[in-house]
């Protein structure tokens, strides 16, 4: 052949991969693949103050002020990474399925919470920038006004069955709640009126089985605690309850579809449940406080100041694992439940200071933001529905923290050890088939999978060369599935994460 007819060749062929590697991306990019953040380093609260106050201190322990510090530097994150228009926040890190709309979004909802239990805990209404100060209120008021505004350009979209909108409104209808007399009173007449239409949505839609459930059970008493009338739904509502409720395998244990037991019991179940209560004092008590009770009894020795051990999916949620304990103690006057045996609220607090001290001094926290792994950041824990802002759900054991806390009375209050501070022990949870060992002298706390096989443990994947090639063809997360490292191990412990981390 010429070089002639080589030249051709080659150029065809060149234009026919093109050409294919295009239909390719028409099928299966996600919008917004190429659009990344870059880190934006806080300078009112530095990651290193941030790292200093939470370091190991010997007998003492972090204050009002110290977690003040922490909301602070992520509410500055916040800051550092919105939109214009205020109703996103586009995080740094690797982006979910969804596309950069629905990853932003959750950079908005996902810390409204957080700020609107600051600002109902009675905290200054704004926090100091370097570019100025920022009306906390103000700007989460003008972002939700924004974005259910349908006839905006920045509108979040119609909440559609099984949709990220679905998923967020919870959040934004528990933040509107906290905040009512911050947020929700700023916005007008007609700003008030379309939120309820936009929430509304979510009373309609379908919504897998598990955890859910959830989210329509939030935003239909949340919206009717702020007056709106919801009773149209009223029906459909307790369907989802039953729903839920059909989970129920006893001893505070919910199953989550398709996964079975995990974590989620913890900072999704438990912590939705807690604030339904909020919502509806007295909501079906009879379930509710005895399942909590009875939870936390067993739950209680998972956590050791090295964490917990990492077991199942979004393991970035990992801060959040206080959260059933601060429920117990910060339960509704009017519940019926007694407290779990032995638990104080010095407990709670001792779980909440191990947790979040052990996370951020491994580098949980960068730059104004909570990253994808169990340490720092690591796309082989980060499913492809999480984008960046998904782990500031690790944020709701502050929520609850802020929102039970005015004038320090909790957060300054003494702390009682945790339970494999106190000595070695093992305990058998019968429900999830999981026997949990504790050791005074290592700290260590190992979780055993009853019905998993003994050898050979399932490796952890990593999100290594060939991933991030065929994510530069296809432009969508190719991710390592990880679910058998994570859910099929016999042995899990907080000496031996599958993840990347220094214990």
């Amino acid at each position: 052949m010429s070089p002639r007819r080589i030249r051709i060749v080659l150029i065809l062929a060149l234009i026919g991969a093109g050409l294919l590697l295009h239909a390719v991306r028409l099928r299966t990019a996600v919008p917004g693949w190429n659009e990344r953040a870059k880190p934006i380093a806080t300078r009112i609260t530095p990651q290193s103050e941030l790292q200093r106050r939470f370091a190991p201190r010997g007998d003492g322990h972090p204050g009002s002020a110290d977690y003040e510090a922490l909301a602070r530097h992520l509410l500055e994150g916040f800051a550092n990474y919105r939109t214009p228009t205020g109703e996103r926040a586009h995080y740094p890190g690797e982006p979910s399925q969804a596309g950069r709309s629905a990853d932003g979004m959750e950079g908005f909802s996902r810390i409204f919470p957080l700020a609107a239990a600051w600002l109902a805990s009675g905290r200054p209404g704004s926090i100091e920038l370097a570019s100025g100060r920022l009306d906390l209120a103000q700007a989460f008021a003008r972002g939700i006004a924004i974005g259910t505004d349908p006839k905006h350009p920045a509108y979040w979209g119609d909440v559609g069955d099984y949709s990220p909108q679905l998923v967020e409104s919870a959040d934004i209808a528990l933040g509107l709640w906290l905040a009512r007399e911050q947020v929700w009173a700023r916005l007008d007449a007609s700003e008030q009126a379309r939120v309820v239409t936009w929430l509304s949505q979510s009373l309609q839609r379908q919504a897998w089985d598990g955890n859910w459930q959830l989210f329509a059970l939030t935003v239909h008493r949340a919206l009717r605690a702020l007056g709106a009338d919801v009773s149209r739904y009223d029906e459909r509502m307790q369907t989802s309850w039953e729903i839920l409720k059909s989970l129920y395998r006893g001893q505070g244990w919910f199953v989550d579809p398709p996964n079975g037991f995990d974590f989620y019991n913890a900072w999704s179940f438990h912590y939705s449940l807690y604030w339904l209560q909020q919502l509806d004092p007295g909501f079906e008590a009879d379930f509710i406080d005895p399942a909590r009770s009875e939870f936390v009894s067993t739950w209680r020795y998972l956590l050791g100041p090295r964490g917990h051990p990492l077991m199942g999916r979004s393991a970035c949620y990992r801060m959040a694992a206080p959260v059933p304990l601060l429920a117990q103690v910060g339960r509704p006057a009017s519940a019926s439940g007694t407290p779990a045996a032995g638990l104080q609220r010095g407990e709670a607090l001792r779980a909440l200071d191990a947790s979040w001290s052990w996370f951020i001094t491994h580098g949980a926290i960068d730059a104004g933001r909570v990253t994808s792994g169990f340490c720092g950041d690591d796309p082989a824990l980060q499913a492809a529905y999480s984008g960046p802002a998904s782990c500031l759900w690790s944020l709701r054991s502050l929520v609850m923290a802020f929102a039970q806390d005015r004038d320090g009375q909790l957060l300054d209050a003494p702390r009682a050890p945790l339970p494999v501070e106190l000595g070695d022990f093992r305990i058998e949870s019968p429900v999830p088939g999981w026997t949990i060992t504790g050791s005074r002298a290592l700290q260590r706390v190992e979780l055993t999978i009853e019905a998993n096989a003994t050898v050979p443990e399932p490796p952890m994947r990593r999100h290594g060369l060939l991933e991030r090639l065929r994510e530069s063809i296809v432009h969508a997360p190719r991710r390592p599935d990880n679910h058998t490292a994570l859910y099929e191990r016999r042995r899990y412990a907080t000496d031996l994460p599958p993840g990347r981390c220094t214990p």
